[in-house]
């Protein structure tokens, strides 16, 4: 199919990109690297009056690197972030990246984009969560900061006002000690993932879980948390097995069967890819205390 008309207009800054936004009246959509809103122009499924691209933004091309955290801008390409995630030896970061798409899809998809347009099985929202990341959003009203748990309402539906845009979004990183792991399960590779877990855990000096953040992808309306996962892990021993504290996650799922799984295989499926992805966190963890010894 043929995408619906509408008018395209690139915008050459933050505010110009937002004060597009305003004039399309709550029916204009941004551009960032296409993936997601291409098919959905040419399906029909989105019939915007106004498309506005931030392509040429520079300041939204850029990765910066904090303290203990990094900013991707909202034009930051999929294998950009696995390129500087390689370099930089953030493991969770490059596994959930390969795990996107094909390589056209992560060389012109953006992380940003990937974000807002809320998939609940898509990859950076799962790590999005793990890490407790913040978004920083800009709109008529100025600039905001929303913690990633509190940025999609439903499948595919955001809370950013209309005329807000995401500038970036800001990964803490995992302490010196910590161990990360994301792991998703899939029809084949690049298909949505049925299930998709990023872990982080960090131990104590007694070789004990004393904190674990478990992102979850596939398994509800939206990307989630599990708390139940995270209570029950804290305080077993690195060598536990973590099958019976994996399937607490059970509490916190409502999956949504579609043409890749159903809610009954997405409910069988997720202790087995939480345990998965905790124990690989688990050996991270402990091979940097061995290293810190």
């Amino acid at each position: 199919m043929k995408p619906a008309p509408f008018a395209y207009a690139q915008a050459e800054s933050v505010d110009h990109a937002v004060a597009l936004l305003a004039q399309g009246a709550g029916d204009a959509v941004l551009l960032a690297g296409g993936q997601s809103l291409i098919p959905m122009l040419r399906s029909r499924l989105a019939r915007p009056t106004l498309v506005v691209g931030i392509g040429e933004i520079e300041r939204l091309k850029a990765i910066r690197p904090r303290a203990s955290r990094v900013d991707i801008g909202a034009m930051v390409s999929h294998s950009v972030l696995l390129g500087w995630a390689n370099d930089n030896g953030q493991q969770m970061l490059a596994e959930a990246a390969g795990y996107i798409g094909h390589p056209t899809v992560r060389t012109m998809g953006t992380v940003v984009g990937s974000l807002a347009h809320g998939d609940p099985s898509a990859e950076w929202g799962v790590v999005a969560l793990a890490l407790e990341a913040i978004c920083s959003v800009e709109g008529p009203d100025g600039r905001r900061m929303v913690a990633a748990a509190d940025l999609w309402e439903g499948p595919f539906a955001t809370t950013l006002a209309p005329g807000e845009m995401i500038t970036l979004v800001s990964f803490p990183l995992p302490r010196k000690g910590d161990g990360s792991w994301f792991v998703e399960v899939a029809p084949r590779r690049g298909d949505p993932a049925v299930a998709a877990v990023a872990a982080v855990i960090r131990l104590d000096r007694y070789g004990k879980i004393s904190k674990a953040r478990i992102g979850l992808g596939g398994l509800a309306p939206t990307p989630v948390r599990s708390p139940s996962v995270e209570a029950a892990l804290v305080g077993l021993p690195a060598d536990s097995d973590f099958s019976l504290p994996a399937g607490e996650v059970d509490e916190d799922i409502a999956p949504l069967g579609d043409l890749h799984g159903s809610d009954f295989y997405r409910r069988r499926v997720a202790p087995t890819v939480v345990a998965r992805a905790v124990g690989g966190a688990v050996a991270r963890a402990r091979a940097a205390q061995d290293e810190g010894s």
